[in-house]
């Protein structure tokens, strides 16, 4: 089974080191761990002097939703008209009502999860990327 390369990020430090575990004891290897929108966007390349010069390789982004700053849905429309719009975006959120799944669905992630992120959730974010 190939281990895909994942970036987690969540404002919550907590969440953060709990999914990346999540990930980790699946089949995930998780490059990145940052604790913000801004960090995940300048990690990747997307910000600042670097814009353009992307030099990561990452199969999945994995974010909360409601971030300070740039938040989960932000960040995902601001990759999927960046070089790396092609890498599937999950959203995570322990608030997951429809409107906010639609609009996150209509913006281009692969899935919308609820909070806490479970074996079987990761399971499927695994079999929708390599499928």
């Amino acid at each position: 089974m190939k281990k895909l390369r994942a970036v987690v990020v969540d404002d919550q430090r907590g969440q953060l080191m709990y999914a990346s575990r999540m990930l980790r004891t699946s089949s995930f290897e998780v490059i990145a761990a940052v604790e913000s929108g801004e960090a995940a966007l300048k990690f990747l390349g997307l910000t600042g002097e670097n814009v353009g010069d992307v030099k990561v390789d990452v199969d999945l982004i994995l974010t909360d939703h409601d971030m300070t700053g740039i938040s989960g849905y932000e960040l995902l429309l601001e990759l999927k008209k960046s070089e790396l719009s092609n890498v599937p975006v999950v959203i995570l959120s322990a608030d997951a009502n429809e409107e906010r799944i639609k609009k996150c669905m209509d913006g281009g992630a692969l899935m919308f999860l609820e909070k806490p992120l479970q074996a079987k959730d990761v399971a499927n974010v695994y079999n929708a990327i390599v499928e």
